[in-house]
């Protein structure tokens, strides 16, 4: 009798301390997903959070840069516009060996005036908003042809179609700041521009014949262009790749979602 006892003394034990252990691996995993979804839910906060800062900071340089064309458009422009006036009013005035100097230094403003709005243009959100990112992109190719900054061109493939406002404006800035930067830096002769539309995205492919540089240094990789174009990017869900070497050009490539 003493010897069932033990054993029913020990199975009840063996069963309670499976029932603990079974009980604290319970509460381990319980308390784990906790802690892992504590620690989701406050990573997805933190990101929203540079997200909103990053909206923010967009924002801001957007209204700076509409800002900007206004005070280009307005104030320098309408400047320039009266000295060009008065010019044509003093070529009445003057002896007819000095006229074609001042007729020529009108036009040197009338072009001046021409390209400033031109700049003004492609400064201005608005101005993409209601031309679009085709359109917007050729008015660039274009400046920089006419004025010989650069050997610039523009590849569009067929199946056209728009994307929302934000994103147009957003890519838009993504491929000017890359054109600055090779203006800028890369001593190159050439610019290309390619628009890869297809059914669900719009690939977007630039790149230039410069001198390039180290994607493995730091320095470059945390600049300020290089940083902003990522910003964007991430802000529109699009995915953005550099590639570079010395002497051999610089890649951009750009995967946008419809």
């Amino acid at each position: 009798m003493e010897q069932k006892e033990i054993q029913i003394l020990i199975l009840v034990i063996t069963v309670i301390v499976l029932i603990l252990v079974v009980t604290l691996i319970f509460f381990f995993f319980y308390f784990q997903q906790k802690k892992t979804a504590y620690l989701i839910k406050q990573r997805e906060t933190q990101q929203q959070f540079e997200e909103e800062i990053t909206k923010s900071k967009l924002e801001i340089q957007e209204q700076a840069l509409q800002n900007i064309s206004w005070e280009i458009h307005d104030n320098v422009g309408q400047l320039l516009s009266v000295a060009k006036m008065q010019l044509n009013i003093l070529q009445l005035n003057v002896a007819e060996e000095q006229q074609s100097k001042i007729q020529e230094t009108s036009e040197i403003i009338g072009k001046s005036l021409q390209e400033l709005r031109g700049l003004a243009k492609s400064l201005n959100p608005e101005t993409i908003k209601n031309k679009g990112l085709i359109d917007s992109l050729k008015l660039e190719v274009d400046r920089y042809n006419r004025l010989n900054f650069i050997k610039a061109s523009l590849e569009i493939s067929e199946n056209i179609f728009n994307l929302s406002n934000e994103k147009e404006i957003i890519l838009f800035r993504i491929l000017q700041e890359f054109s600055n930067n090779t203006l800028k830096y890369s001593k190159a002769n050439t610019l290309q521009f390619k628009l890869n539309y297809n059914d669900d995205f719009l690939e977007i492919f630039m790149e230039d014949d410069g001198i390039g540089f180290d994607v493995n240094d730091t320095t470059k990789q945390n600049g300020i262009g290089l940083l902003n174009m990522k910003s964007r990017a991430k802000l529109i869900g699009a995915q953005i790749k550099f590639s570079s070497s010395n002497n051999n050009g610089t890649k951009l490539y750009i995967n946008c979602p419809k």
